[in-house]
């Protein structure tokens, strides 16, 4: 298990931070985060908030959160794809709890339930 949470994120122009908010609870991962830093700080798990910051005139590709070096939609799909896994015969279709879509300003946003964002930063702790 990695003992610490580096969450890091390159902000682009017009934009405070990435788009992903928390589908039944409304909270932005920034939100949840803060109310999940103190848990993860009690039981020794420091949390560090890194915001790369562009040169004016640069671009970049990247503008999600990336959690420990591995990014946010990937963490959350894999936790909502884990949540399916079933051996019977009489299995349900996988519906995807993950939304992808584009806010009301066109800026590329992620939407999951609460609890797969709480999955997406402990799945993040292990080792790859």
């Amino acid at each position: 298990m990695i003992r610490s949470l580096i969450v890091t994120w390159t902000p682009r122009p017009g934009e405070p931070h990435p788009c992903a908010i928390c589908s039944d609870s409304g909270l932005s991962f920034l939100e949840l985060l803060s109310l999940v830093r103190p848990l993860l700080e009690r039981d020794g798990i420091p949390v560090t908030l890194v915001e790369n910051l562009l040169f004016p005139g640069s671009q970049t590709e990247e503008n999600g959160f990336l959690l420990n070096g591995r990014p946010l939609e990937e963490l959350l799909l894999e936790s909502d794809r884990a949540q399916f896994l079933c051996h019977s015969s009489r299995c349900q279709p996988y519906v995807s709890g993950v939304d992808i879509t584009r806010n009301e300003r066109g800026i590329r946003c992620i939407r999951a339930p609460e609890i797969l964002f709480r999955k997406a930063i402990l799945r993040s702790l292990e080792e790859a």
